[in-house]
């Protein structure tokens, strides 16, 4: 696992970030006529591929260490002694070439971007602080009750792909260690399979299994990626050459009786969505919907009413927005932004789901990617609710701050007839707040849009890149899984860190206490 990202590839080219109330309270400084020429050079240069960050989102001192050099890099302007390439191969600083990330000319005059250096330093922050309103908000979780599973030897357990098929009531599991595992409730594990690199995502289609393979799990401009077919335990590659894959749907898009493949190629400083469609031949032939790199969750759902299957993707790679691709022909699509977010944000994840009954779906983001260069705490990491206005107008109805949150689930846990949600966080406040690496938010007044939220102390805080859920013991509610991944990207205490790396179980299984099973 590399050292500064995830498996899920939590990580982006952090250019800028958003000021909030947990950061040092500092007197900005007068306007000054050459502050105003700053402000303008920063807007002209760093909205060309996202939106505008502000200053105040980062302190002083990781702006002038660890982004500048980079944005610098990006506008052909490098720093003495620094490489914006460094680690990488000859092949791949030649894909990078061919793309034009690193510009040969500056874009930028030497002059001009001092400008923009001081007026970002001289906007930002000293030093953050923690939230401490945040320490006496949540309850005991009494729902649900911890069990882990130990599922093999390996240590530590690196887990990165989780997915339950409730057709044979089978929770599939993928490793670092290139396998994927097969358990059961009441068996434990029963059969196992070599991969050629680590699964991430799991596709139960026409009573197949399909496997997404990432190929490297560190930040790579070579495609070595696969999807691959199941057959007991031997799998057979349909697509290769992917790069840094995802997530991935399969499905029939335009009825035809032949399945369409959506890959989610997260890539590294390259990437994009891209839809593999057979020919004549039977080979699956690749058609970029968007080279843009960090796709990282997709989805298939009719959201205009038309009848024809659209696809819905998230990208969290910089230029940090949703996308829905409305198919108007046959495999045909016109993109439209719906949602969009400063690069800040550090987006992981993505839900689609009706909150208000309406029968328009709404879309539930996630944002606390801590990697990379600005590994402090951040005020507005948490989940998002956006509700559908009709007209591709999403309004964001609800904010849940949690620092380094990856990942959510929306269910109707304990069935009262809302949607709760489950949220994990990989890259938590690792002291007074490391338990909120898991957390439930139960709904309390959906109109409201209140929620209640719970957490477990425990010696071991849950440490994962992955979140399931499903009735794993068949009483009739919903539990939840999440997948032991002890490697920490970031900083953390020694002691919690053994702990998590020292760590037997490969699974922490969340039973719901709705309901029990049958004896």
């Amino acid at each position: 696992m590399r050292i500064r990202g995830t498996v899920l590839l939590l990580f982006f080219i952090i250019t800028g970030l958003l000021s909030l109330n947990s950061f040092t309270a500092k007197k900005r400084p007068t306007t000054t006529a050459i502050d105003e020429e700053g402000h303008i050079l920063f807007l002209r240069h760093c909205t060309v591929c996202h939106l505008a960050p502000d200053p105040a989102g980062l302190t002083k001192s990781i702006w002038a260490t660890h982004v500048l050099p980079v944005m610098a890099a990006r506008m052909g302007i490098i720093y003495p002694n620094y490489d914006p390439l460094r680690g990488l191969s000859d092949e791949e600083r030649a894909i990078v070439k061919k793309h034009n990330i690193i510009p040969e000319e500056p874009v930028c005059t030497e002059t001009d971007w001092a400008k923009i250096k001081d007026y970002i330093i001289s906007n930002a922050p000293d030093s953050v602080s923690l939230d401490e309103k945040r320490l006496s908000r949540n309850s005991p979780l009494t729902q649900f009750v911890r069990q882990d599973v130990q599922i093999d030897n390996k240590t530590p357990s690196l887990i990165t792909g989780l997915k339950y098929d409730n057709t044979t009531k089978t929770l599939w599991i993928g490793n670092y260690y290139n396998q994927v595992l097969n358990w059961q409730y009441g068996k434990g594990v029963i059969k196992t399979a070599n991969t050629v690199s680590p699964v991430v995502d799991f596709n139960f289609y026409q009573n197949n299994t399909y496997l997404t393979e990432i190929g490297k799990l560190y930040p790579t401009e070579l495609s070595t990626g696969i999807y691959a077919q199941l057959n007991d335990t031997t799998s057979t590659p349909i697509i290769t050459s992917l790069h840094r894959p995802v997530n991935t749907r399969i499905t029939d898009l335009n009825n035809d009786g032949i399945p369409e493949i959506v890959v989610c190629n997260f890539g590294n400083k390259t990437g994009g969505l891209s839809l593999f469609k057979k020919n004549k031949a039977g080979k699956y032939i690749e058609d970029v919907l968007l080279p843009l790199p960090g796709a990282i969750r997709c989805y298939i759902k009719d959201m205009d009413g038309d009848g024809k299957k659209d696809i819905v993707a998230m990208f969290s790679q910089g230029d940090e927005s949703v996308y829905i691709f409305y198919q108007k022909d046959n495999l045909k699509f016109k993109a439209k932004r719906v949602l969009r977010f400063p690069p800040d944000y550090g987006t992981t994840d993505m839900l689609l789901l009706d909150y208000n009954n309406d029968g328009l779906t709404d879309i539930v983001t996630v944002h606390g990617d801590n990697a990379d260069y600005s590994n402090i705490l951040k005020a507005y990491h948490g989940i998002r609710l956006h509700i559908n206005q009709g007209a591709d107008v999403f309004k964001e109805k609800f904010f849940y701050p949690i620092y380094g949150v990856t990942r959510v689930l929306a269910e109707d846990f304990d069935k009262d007839g809302d949607i709760d949600f489950v949220a994990t966080s990989f890259f938590p406040e690792t002291g007074k707040l490391v338990d909120e690496s898991f957390i439930y938010l139960e709904n309390v007044n959906k109109d409201q849009f209140t929620f209640k939220p719970y957490i477990q102390k425990s010696d071991v805080p849950i440490k994962t890149l992955t979140l399931e859920k499903a009735d794993i013991d068949g009483d009739g509610d919903m539990d939840i899984i999440t997948g032991n991944f002890a490697q920490s990207p970031g900083p953390a205490p020694a002691a919690l860190d053994e702990k998590w790396k020292s760590a037997k179980y490969g699974l922490s299984i969340f039973y719901n206490q709705l309901y029990q099973p049958k004896k």
